[in-house]
């Protein structure tokens, strides 16, 4: 049966308002019967552990620190039993017969990873469109492809694969955004299921602007460990050019030969590359020791 393959994670902070629902609907759903749910309640303040208590056959983990939603994933994740594990969020935003879609797909064509990809009846919040959007661009130019959507919640993994790297995951916020880019990186097996979203139960507790920040830092170091040449590359290459550029049309108008200036640019260009090179022969050693384990 398909319950008894996956481990459903769910991450949980002040989310009494929309959890039991969300509880209710996966211990009562026949095609997710057997299947392992997990909540992890990151600290709350609220109600949300009684709330999850009350379901005898959900397990509840508990952060006795506020550590953050994709800590939790990774708590959830690592204490997690089954081949699948799926990511869902507790605010009622994913309805269940999309993730059983996800699980389907991930079961029976035997993926690496699945994404739940929103459509465009999803519900948005209207302020974050900006902020998302620079983030997208920002993952196509990291991915080196387009991404359909990169930090949807309702996910899957094998958990084989996903295992391998908790530890890039960061504490608070990203864990969707890093592990598409991991995944497209380093080739696995997936697909991507159109699901609708509905609005949140309850109030979000992500901060735009601080959030966003992260995840832009976040999304340069997984570039960084996983393809650093391209990173480097057009960053050398744009110095080399520009250094010859500047360097002749200088020596031409002045006569004066070519100027120590663009010299130092065109060395800083060379160094760049030089760089990209290092890093991806030690991205590479590091990447083989990451797939062994």
């Amino acid at each position: 049966m398909l319950g008894t393959k996956v481990s459903i994670i769910i991450p949980a902070y002040n989310e009494q308002e929309g959890i039991g629902e969300v509880l209710k609907q996966l211990t009562e759903s026949t095609e997710l019967n057997g299947a392992e749910l997990i909540v992890v309640d990151d600290c709350s303040t609220d109600q949300t552990s009684s709330v999850v208590s009350s379901f005898n056959n959900v397990r509840l983990l508990r952060n006795y620190k506020n550590r953050g939603y994709s800590s939790s994933l990774i708590t959830g994740s690592k204490a997690s039993s089954r081949e699948y594990i799926i990511w869902c969020d507790a605010d009622g935003q994913h309805r269940i017969e999309d993730l059983i879609r996800v699980a389907n797909a991930l079961v029976y064509q035997k993926l690496d990873y699945c994404i739940g990809i929103r459509t465009r009846d999803s519900f948005e919040v209207s302020n974050r469109r900006l902020g998302k959007w620079v983030l997208k661009i920002v993952v196509e130019i990291a991915a080196g492809q387009k991404v359909t959507d990169f930090n949807s919640g309702l996910r899957g993994f094998k958990r084989s694969v996903i295992t391998k790297y908790l530890h890039l995951i960061p504490q608070r916020f990203g864990a969707s955004t890093v592990t598409t880019l991991i995944m497209l990186q380093r080739g696995y097996l997936g697909e991507e299921i159109p699901i609708t979203v509905l609005k949140r139960a309850g109030k979000s507790t992500v901060n735009q602007f601080r959030d966003g920040f992260q995840t832009l830092f976040l999304i340069l170091r997984i570039v960084l460990l996983f393809a650093p040449l391209r990173f480097f590359s057009p960053i050398g290459s744009l110095l080399i050019l520009g250094g010859f550029s500047y360097g002749f049309y200088a020596a031409l108008r002045n006569r004066l030969g070519f100027p120590v200036l663009a010299m130092l640019i065109i060395f800083l260009g060379v160094e760049s590359l030089l760089l990209g090179l290092i890093s991806d022969q030690i991205s590479r050693l590091r990447l083989e020791l990451l797939e062994k384990d």
